[in-house]
């Protein structure tokens, strides 16, 4: 039984992949020594707990899982998380990851990540350009990173193209999905997001069952993979819209958003040779281009030189 090591490695040609097989890690084997080797990829983000007490609590979580559900895990680290995120509550987190890896089944992020980047059959060419078409305008796509190098989702909602509520949700796992596979090559498993409000009108905000379902996804399906949330020149009329949803959010999360507004701030989080416009105002970036955003393997973001990764 094996699952993929990290997703952050696939290609546009899904070759060369990791895998680690969870049976042998579960009986603690090793090529070279017989103590159980360990069950999380180490990372650049801070434990909640020693060494030790994270190992038995991700055992504990795996030993509840069933040999499919294991299967289906996007990664081994997907244990970690959930313990993390549940501050080692293990029936609570066993619960929440099942749902989790359910979700992930039920959307089919695999089979999508693999049309997305080698399609072959009809249907999967199908996805890829629905995915291409909602992508189209740029008003959602992963350039660059952050100061402590964990990539960045860029979100314009006044460039929304598309009133298909399926293919929006869609659309917005694959950017997910992009989005956390260059942050891990980076070393890291949290990620940044920056939505910009310059211009933002009523009329361009999600409706509120697609907004619900978006921090539903952020919160319940993607546990511990957002290290900030920042709203970039949202006007007074946001706020308002802000105050009506942000009950929806659950605290932790609510934590972790900021409205920027500061310039210090900006300076110590964003490059302001890397960053969009919208963060320090004049770029000399080059243009988003949908053709070229998706010619690359999915662990590369928009303007990356995957020749020199």
């Amino acid at each position: 039984m094996t699952i993929l090591r990290s997703h952050s490695i696939l290609s546009a040609h899904m070759d060369n992949i990791e895998a680690v097989d969870m049976n042998d890690i579960l009986v603690g084997k090793t090529a070279k020594v017989n103590e159980p080797q360990s069950i999380i990829r180490k990372t650049k983000e801070k434990r909640l707990h020693d060494e030790q007490t994270e190992e038995e609590g991700c055992r504990k979580i795996l030993e509840a899982l069933t040999p499919e559900e294991i299967e289906d895990m996007s990664d081994e680290n997907l244990l970690i998380r959930h313990y993390r995120a549940d501050k080692g509550n293990i029936p609570k987190a066993i619960k929440r990851i099942k749902y989790a890896i359910q979700w992930r089944k039920d959307m089919k992020v695999k089979e999508m990540l693999k049309a997305a980047h080698n399609p072959e059959t009809e249907e999967e060419h199908k996805i890829r350009n629905i995915l291409m078409h909602e992508a189209e305008t740029g008003k959602m796509f992963v350039r660059g990173y952050d100061k402590e190098e964990r990539a960045i989702l860029w979100i314009y909602q006044k460039r929304e193209n598309s009133n298909n509520p399926e293919h929006n949700i869609m659309h917005l796992v694959y950017q997910i999905e992009r989005l956390l596979a260059c942050t891990e090559k980076m070393g890291y498993e949290k990620a940044v997001i920056v939505l910009d409000f310059d211009g933002w009108r009523m009329k361009h905000a999600s409706s509120l069952d697609i907004t619900k379902k978006t921090i539903h996804i952020l919160q319940d399906c993607y546990v511990e993979r957002l290290a900030r949330v920042y709203f970039s020149n949202a006007p007074g009329i946001f706020r308002t819209f802000y105050s009506m949803v942000k009950g929806f959010i659950d605290p932790n999360t609510r934590n972790k958003i900021k409205f920027l507004t500061d310039e210090e701030e900006k300076a110590k989080y964003f490059d302001p040779e890397t960053a969009e416009s919208c963060i320090f105002g004049q770029s000399n970036l080059r243009e988003y281009n949908v053709e070229d955003y998706f010619s690359v393997p999915l662990n590369v973001s928009f303007d990356e030189n995957a020749a020199n990764l």
